[in-house]
């Protein structure tokens, strides 16, 4: 089923080369895609034509084979997951994962690590760029590796028959080298515990680095991530003490499991940064893509928007595809 494969990544190489090109405008219309839900829609549409996906043959009824948010009921955790896009092509169960993460211009306000919200979106107008800051890339890491896992579960389970989990992002934290964070508490998974002593988590293994190495079984993360939770760093009483307070009003999201990734039907045997080369500007001629750099000065290269006198450092947009099919 390379012809799958082959049309994801001439859609996602389309969409990397309208968010690297400038801001442009046509009657309101952008030609940049600022979220997820703007990509599983792109995605979906071009599938739908690049493939023939939409049955006009019979006239009382039109069938269209592809659908979005596909819900399937997950006996393990009790409630409904979903697929972003499922879609039917030469009898065919075909499931999509899609992450897109992306990396703004944000200011600080003078002397303190904090953003400034006006000046922040006073840049973003000057220089047409209003992709969001979104970070918690230890958080993406994981979560790239769990929707390999869940597309490997749908197959086990019948669901589907091919999987493909794509992940774009601008933020050059996704394809550099990741260490384990600093010893801290951190919040384990077995019972959900604070840890008694300062240790280290295994973030550095969830890597999505070039060429990383796609293990068939990956052992569960030993932290959990918890929004809202705050205290980490600042030593295990204040810690303790935010995490009976989230758990007394009952507002804690728990991102994690203790469940380890399997991903045996996974076909590619390493990670690759997509597309090869990449475009800055209409008149450059195309360069290296930063994020399959072997250093991590080529990783972490940045281009300039230009606007009158000023200068704004950027990254371009990358993207990695990966697919899973049971073999026979």
């Amino acid at each position: 089923m390379s012809g799958i494969r082959d049309t994801l990544i001439e859609i996602c190489e389309k969409i990397i080369e309208q968010n690297n090109n400038p801001y442009k405008e046509h009657k309101g219309i952008s030609n940049h895609i600022f979220d997820e839900k703007g990509i599983q829609m792109y995605v979906g549409w071009e599938l739908t034509k690049k493939l023939g996906l939409y049955d006009s043959s019979n006239d009382k009824e039109h069938k269209l084979n592809l659908q979005f948010e596909r819900k399937i009921f997950n006996k393990v955790i009790g409630k409904k997951d979903y697929l972003d896009i499922f879609l039917l092509n030469k009898d065919k169960r075909i499931g999509i994962e899609l992450k897109f993460k992306t990396k703004g211009i944000s200011v600080k306000k003078e002397g303190q690590n904090v953003v400034d919200e006006i000046a922040t979106r006073e840049k973003k107008e000057k220089f047409k760029y209003h992709f969001s800051n979104q970070g918690a890339e230890t958080n993406g890491h994981h979560s790239f590796f769990w929707d390999l896992h869940r597309l490997n579960d749908f197959i086990n389970k019948k669901e589907i028959d091919l999987g493909y989990q794509i992940f774009i992002t601008n933020d050059p934290s996704y394809w550099k080298e990741k260490k384990g964070s600093s010893n801290k508490y951190i919040i384990v998974n077995k019972g959900l515990e604070i840890s008694e002593k300062k240790e280290q988590n295994n973030s550095h293994k969830f890597q999505m680095r070039h060429e990383t190495s796609l293990d068939k079984k990956m052992e569960a993360p030993n932290w959990t991530s918890v929004d809202g939770i705050e205290g980490q760093r600042k030593g295990r009483h204040i810690l303790e003490n935010n995490f009976k307070n989230v758990l007394k009003k009952k507002e804690q999201k728990f991102l994690y499991c203790q469940t380890d990734i399997d991903l045996e039907h996974v076909v590619d045997e390493k990670i690759e940064w997509l597309p090869q080369k990449i475009k800055h500007h209409d008149h450059d001629k195309p360069q290296d893509n930063p994020a399959r750099g072997e250093t991590e000065s080529e990783k972490s290269k940045t281009f300039y928007l230009e606007a009158d006198d000023e200068k704004q450092a950027i990254t371009k947009f990358a993207f990695v595809i990966v697919e899973l099919e049971k073999k026979s």
